[in-house]
């Protein structure tokens, strides 16, 4: 028989799934069979988005609009979603924000809004999805990183640092929640062709051309992000926990 991920019977919330490796990762996972919450924040542009994901997803879809770095927001979310699928079984954290700065230039509210995205954004949606899983004994939670958090870079020193806080509390809940049949990893990626790196290299001669510094010879995909969330959320990755695996090409080992 052929080799092959399900996630049929599996009930998954992605946040900042509208668009992007987001949207990616609730495409695979409804190509898997499972049913996905699509977490998105207030704005036209991703109530837009998430009404064209749905519509061409196959299986049942559920739109969450929701600031993750809103508390009561997030615990209304996670009940809706608890209701409607009688089940969470993945989580993926991978709302997020960035606006570039220097260091120098960093001001303190856009350090407290990427902070309160990211890293907060992942701790209320966790907090609020582990009761349902100790509940049912069983649960994946992916955390969606960057590479930056092992060689810098981001554009702002507040990405990096809300990314490698997101790390820590994984590997915290890894410690105290694998015994008990919830499983926690990290992805990185790096270097994968969406809209924020299209507004860095906005041709797709600059792509390419970018592309071929890295040992792979090209830039990443959103597939190559939601294949590993897929592999990751499901049961064939068992044994997998506390892992931080990286999806960059080689670009971590490129100087």
């Amino acid at each position: 028989m052929p080799y092959t991920i399900s996630l049929e019977g599996k009930n998954a919330l992605v946040t900042g799934g509208a668009r992007g490796i987001g949207a990616e990762i609730c495409r695979q996972f409804s190509n898997a069979g499972a049913d996905v919450a699509v977490n998105y924040y207030h704005s036209d542009a991703d109530r837009q988005a998430a009404a064209a994901l749905k519509a061409e997803l196959d299986t049942n879809v559920l739109l969450c609009e929701a600031d993750v770095s809103n508390e009561s927001e997030v615990d209304s979310m996670m009940k809706r979603i608890a209701d409607e699928f009688g089940a969470i079984d993945i989580v993926v954290n991978n709302a997020g924000i960035l606006e570039s700065s220097r260091f120098e230039e960093l001001d303190t509210a856009t350090w407290n809004r990427i902070l309160a995205v990211i890293l907060q954004g992942s701790f209320y949606v966790t907090r609020a999805a582990i009761p349902y899983m100790l509940e049912q004994g069983s649960g994946s939670i992916i955390m969606i990183t960057s590479n930056c958090t092992v060689n810098g870079g981001g554009g702002s020193a507040a990405y990096p640092a809300a990314k490698a806080g997101v790390e820590g509390l994984a590997r915290q809940l890894t410690v105290e929640y694998a015994g008990r049949g919830i499983r926690t990893n990290i992805i990185r990626p790096a270097v994968i062709d969406t809209e924020l790196f299209r507004k860095r290299y906005d041709t797709d001669e600059k792509v390419i051309e970018y592309g071929r510094k890295l040992p792979v010879g090209r830039v990443g995909k959103p597939e190559d992000v939601a294949n590993l969330a897929v592999f990751l959320a499901s049961d064939k990755s068992s044994y997998i926990c506390g892992a931080a695996i990286p999806v960059d090409g080689g670009r971590t080992y490129y100087k």
